[in-house]
């Protein structure tokens, strides 16, 4: 018996050892496969547009011992292509020329918030409230002490309810910079309702984040709880920006409660929307 358990557990090794083998092989070979020929090393593709946050040094190779063959600002935008081991970035010009590596930590990504055409989607949630929604492109307006810009929005909603059909209009912006000045790619997209608060300047926000490497878009916040529930729709998958903004109106449409929506049809009444 303990012959062939012996036996059994030398065979079990052998197999496991093999399939491991076979594995990291077939790892290394899609690595290879998917590396792509940058001055003198390999990259993986990785593309994206960054803004430099400091001065920065860019080198022939991906270590801090490559010579040096140029420089970039700060504030200066750069076209990013790949990666390389260590946190190092490979960049190239807009002509296609390949440049050289800068240290990923020096570099913030950003993402064009521009829409070329109006969004239209739907919306449907609990208790017979069905919207029609339009997402228009607005401009850009600067974020204070940041070196990125809000890409600002407005949605026309064209909602029915119980009591009837009624328009109403709300802001919406995302950050063009991640989300708290991070080096990851995460970017936060807020919906506004304005005059629902005690205050005038009090403004009842929903906001979402939006991480472009898992491609999704999900609930982080609310800025006034009485007019809140726990959100129908907590997550949707996001690879570009009309996704994006899609998903985060169907998060914030299904975390708006009933004295929220009464709120907003007694404004349109008054005539203050």
């Amino acid at each position: 018996m303990k012959n062939f358990n012996l036996t059994l557990i030398c065979a079990l090794l052998i197999a496991l050892f093999s399939t491991t083998s076979e594995l990291a092989w077939s790892q290394t070979k899609s690595l290879k496969q998917t590396a792509i020929p940058f001055l003198r090393t390999n990259i993986l593709p990785f593309e994206g547009t960054y803004v430099v946050l400091k001065d920065a040094n860019v080198r022939i190779l991906p270590a801090t011992k490559g010579r040096r063959i140029g420089r970039r600002k700060r504030g200066d935008r750069v076209k990013v292509v790949g990666r390389a081991k260590g946190h190092w970035l490979a960049i190239r010009d807009a002509e296609g020329k390949d440049i050289g590596f800068i240290y990923r930590s020096i570099l913030m990504p950003l993402v064009d918030g521009t829409l070329r055409t109006p969004l239209v989607g739907k919306v449907s949630l609990k208790h017979k409230r069905n919207c029609d929604y339009t997402v228009r492109f607005e401009g850009k307006s600067p974020a204070e002490g940041q070196v990125f810009e809000f890409a600002d929005y407005r949605i026309k909603w064209n909602c029915v309810l119980d009591s009837g059909p009624f328009t109403f209009n709300t802001p919406m912006f995302l950050t063009e910079g991640p989300y708290r000045g991070t080096s990851k790619r995460i970017h936060q997209i807020t919906i506004d309702i304005l005059g629902l608060a005690e205050s005038i300047e009090s403004v009842f926000s929903t906001h979402a984040l939006w991480d472009r490497d898992s491609a999704q878009v999900t609930f982080d916040s609310m800025t006034l709880q009485r007019l809140s529930r726990v959100p129908e729709v907590t997550k949707v998958q996001a690879k570009s920006i009309s996704d994006a903004l899609h998903g985060a109106i169907k998060i914030a449409a299904s975390a708006w409660n009933g004295p929220l929506w009464t709120s907003i049809i007694r404004r349109q009444i008054s005539g203050q929307n």
